[in-house]
């Protein structure tokens, strides 16, 4: 089996104009020689600096008495009781 598309080129040829390949400028624009017409290179894709809502993600939630999930006991003990309910209520 010939895998091809997973082996791009080393360097992607110019494009052609007039039956004939395009001279590349130093910007990496392309100019035909004989018409003239000129292709542009695409602009380079800008990656913002940091994530916003990278902050919220790092800051562990509370519960509602202000302690961390796993070390309240009251929202333990109501979290039992309510999984204990549903259980319950999906036998009948």
């Amino acid at each position: 089996m010939n895998d091809y598309w997973n082996d791009p080129p080393e360097s992607p040829e110019p494009p052609e104009c007039c039956d004939e390949i395009m001279d590349v400028e130093e910007n990496g624009a392309c100019v035909c020689a004989k018409c003239g017409s000129r292709v542009e290179p695409a602009p380079d894709i800008e990656m913002p600096d940091a994530d916003p809502l990278a902050h919220e993600a790092t800051v562990a939630p509370r519960c509602p008495h202000g302690n961390e999930w796993h070390e309240c006991d009251p929202c333990a003990v109501a979290s039992d009781l309510a999984y204990d309910a549903w259980r319950e209520s999906r036998m009948n």
